[in-house]
């Protein structure tokens, strides 16, 4: 009787800690998710052929704070009992799209704000080349934090969808 007790107890502090988990990297992803949208919000603005420069800055601005919010509210979110994992993978991640969003985005701010006539083949394709290099960029750095992801997932028992 004592040994079925204690397997239960067993069982429930793991499904506890593995829904803790669960938790911790919901709210990772969901702090992820706020980044994504800004940048897909973003890159709509560089689409739309209608777009002001003030839609531009605001949403470039907008995007700048939400990826520095994301870095800060990890720090505020603290490692998953005592294993940092996780928090160290997203903030890498969280780091590679402040780089991007600070040097790559920032130079396709200013090639959308250029005036019609001014731009050229040369400009088309220096466009062209920075927006290869934020999705490669990205990409990698994605993989790196779903790596990170499935390890935690490992340790905690969790399965991803």
């Amino acid at each position: 009787m004592l040994a079925f007790l204690v397997a239960v107890l067993v069982f429930v502090s793991c499904a506890s800690r593995s829904e803790r988990a669960a938790e911790y990297n919901d709210r990772i992803v969901g702090t992820q998710k706020s980044i994504v949208d800004a940048l897909v919000l973003m890159d709509s603005t560089f689409s739309d052929t209608n777009t002001t420069k003030e839609w531009v800055d605001l949403n470039y601005a907008s995007l700048q704070a939400r990826v520095k919010r994301a870095i800060i509210a990890l720090d505020s979110i603290g490692p998953f009992q005592e294993d940092p994992s996780l928090q160290l993978s997203a903030k890498e991640l969280f780091r590679s799209y402040e780089a991007l969003v600070d040097v790559e985005y920032k130079k396709l701010v200013e090639i959308k704000l250029l005036p019609a006539f001014s731009v050229n083949v040369a400009i088309v394709d220096s466009n062209l080349a920075m927006q290869e290099r934020i999705f490669m960029q990205s990409k990698i750095a994605q993989e790196r934090f779903y790596k990170a992801q499935e390890e935690f997932g490992k340790k905690y028992n969790l399965e991803f969808e």
